[in-house]
């Protein structure tokens, strides 16, 4: 009989396998350079997420546009579900989210850097021993959600601050220490 962690560890897997096929399947529909340059200007759009996870969201959102649950064919905000809520939103009810890949991290240490084999992975609250270099390093991946601001309730989003020209006089050194080459 497989034990409970065994269980939760296949329907990661399944999920991963299912993450990866939408994927792929995504990538097999960038067929021409039109399509291509399409999901790169996405991609621009949400700089903080991998090409893979926004090619990801923006496949399932055009799913959610074509099935009536979202107002707009093109995301404009996505967050975690407690993102979400620290933003003062919630996501709404019925309203599925978006799979994409959540790095897993673990921590590393070592005293010889430059020696690959000498890194030795810490354990969950391990500190390490003096003189050593601590890394952190993805490990693998898992399966994570994220919703649309248009799926979600609550107190408006925060406009980011408009760009606008300064005035005065600059600090002296500023040009210098921004035109080194």
């Amino acid at each position: 009989m497989a034990t409970t962690r065994e269980n939760t560890q296949a329907a990661r897997e399944a999920k991963l396998g299912e993450l990866h096929e939408r994927l792929t399947g995504a990538v097999e529909q960038l067929v021409s350079g039109e399509d291509w340059a399409r999901a790169l200007a996405f991609a621009a759009r949400f700089r903080a997420r991998s090409f893979s996870n926004t090619l990801l969201i923006w496949t399932q959102h055009a799913g959610a546009y074509e099935a009536g649950r979202v107002p707009e064919p093109v995301p404009s905000y996505v967050a975690g579900y407690r993102q979400w809520q620290t933003l003062g939103r919630q996501v709404q009810k019925g309203q599925p989210g978006y799979m994409i890949f959540a790095p897993v991290t673990g921590r590393f240490a070592t005293a010889t850097p430059s020696d690959a084999d000498s890194w030795r992975r810490l354990g969950k609250g391990e500190k390490p021993r003096p003189g050593e270099v601590v890394r952190s390093k993805m490990i693998t991946a898992r399966p994570a959600y994220v919703w649309d601001v248009s799926q979600t309730a609550g107190d408006p989003i925060p406009e980011p601050p408009a760009a606008r020209l300064l005035e005065g006089q600059a600090p002296a050194g500023l040009w210098e220490g921004l035109a080194v080459s």
